[in-house]
């Protein structure tokens, strides 16, 4: 988990695993599923140093929640930001932050995501909309 960073959702994880997996997930997960905590752009200082190395456009990911990390990215010398739990949020949080450059994104960073991988990425904590 240290890519993603904040809380583990290993219950989550169990769920969605085949047994025997998912009886070894919820006995020994928390050995190799470590909690890292989160803080924005958390992935900077290693960027930074891949960023001196090479003359190419660039992408800045990890953390990148709001309006200041975005201007703190192309600050840096980051051509791009990417935004993916934020966005699984708020799939207009872009819009939102150019309406009010003051919004920072919804994401609690509970990871809980994570597990839909096999069912469909999506944040667990919106609610899903009903086709017409």
């Amino acid at each position: 988990m240290y890519l993603f960073k904040g809380d583990v959702p290993l219950r989550e994880f169990a769920s969605v695993m085949r047994e025997p997996v998912r009886t070894g997930m919820k006995l020994v997960g928390k050995h190799f599923l470590k909690s890292y905590p989160y803080q924005p752009l958390f992935m900077l200082e290693q960027a930074r140093q891949i960023r001196a190395a090479v003359k190419m456009p660039l992408v800045l990911l990890g953390g990148v929640t709001d309006r200041a990390g975005m201007d703190t990215a192309m600050a840096e010398g980051f051509e791009f930001v990417a935004m993916a739990r934020a966005l699984l949020r708020e799939p207009d949080l872009v819009n939102r932050i150019a309406d009010n450059q003051g919004h920072r994104s919804l994401c609690i960073h509970c990871n809980k995501c994570m597990p839909t991988i096999f069912t469909g990425t999506r944040c667990v904590l919106v609610e899903p909309t009903l086709a017409h």
